[in-house]
């Protein structure tokens, strides 16, 4: 047995392809782009191959930071008076407000109003907030884990008379750069989750890498990091 012509089910089925053109409604179209499937994610191995190189990386970074012991190498010390002899007091300032975007105390707690927010449309309060607490908890692991092998490493400072701000702890990695990675990156993670097309995603990862690189190099200018910390950081 076989439908007719007039049968409206293949339209149903086609969705809007059945639908004479200038019918729909603003609401119909926004209906139809909310239920069009989201743009898929990396896959696991892209994924897993990015966190391979990176491990790698940091892991040979660390092995030559360690193995020079106090010797400042000469890349380091090269941009370090470089950019002693270029900042001023407006660069400072502007610094100086920068790298308040990789202090644990601000992105950690921010991070649990992120992971609730982002949470799916209808998630109860309770579950945003354990949504929230988890995406927090990753990154806190990751600086917990950066300011261990910072004790471990205990390479000393820049000079204290070229700092333009207040540090503590030993030098590699930079834990304000690893913060605000780690930070910048749960963001662009839960965020990218909701976003139902792919001009969202690279906005946000565009956004995410520019948050790492300004607060990383924020911590150079301020003079506080030698710059292999910052790479350090972003690994």
């Amino acid at each position: 047995m076989t439908r007719s012509s007039a049968d409206p089910a293949p339209a149903r089925q086609r969705g809007n392809a059945g639908v004479p053109p200038g019918s729909l409604t603003p609401a119909d179209d926004e209906r139809a782009a909310f239920n069009r499937p989201v743009t898929a994610a990396p896959s696991p191995l892209t994924a897993g191959a990015v966190w391979l190189a990176a491990g790698l990386a940091f892991a040979l970074l660390t092995v030559w930071v360690a193995g020079r012991g106090a010797a400042v190498p000469w890349v380091d010390e090269h941009l370090h008076q470089w950019v002693i002899s270029e900042r001023g007091p407006g660069s400072i300032t502007a610094a100086r407000a920068v790298t308040w975007g990789g202090v644990t105390k601000v992105v950690l707690p921010a991070l649990i109003v992120i992971g609730a927010a982002a949470a799916r449309r209808g998630t109860r309060l309770g579950r945003r907030i354990v949504a929230g607490l988890l995406l927090s908890g990753v990154a806190g692991a990751g600086v917990y884990v950066a300011i261990e092998i910072s004790h471990v490493i205990d390479r000393a400072r820049p000079p204290v008379a070229d700092w333009a701000a207040t540090a503590g702890r030993p030098s590699f990695p930079s834990i304000h750069t690893a913060a605000a990675t780690l930070f910048a990156a749960s963001c662009a993670w839960a965020l990218t989750a909701r976003a139902r097309a792919s001009w969202p995603r690279r906005v946000i990862g565009a956004g995410a890498l520019a948050y790492a690189a300004a607060v990383g190099l924020s911590r150079v200018w301020l003079g506080v990091h030698w710059p292999t910390d910052v790479i350090g950081g972003w690994l």
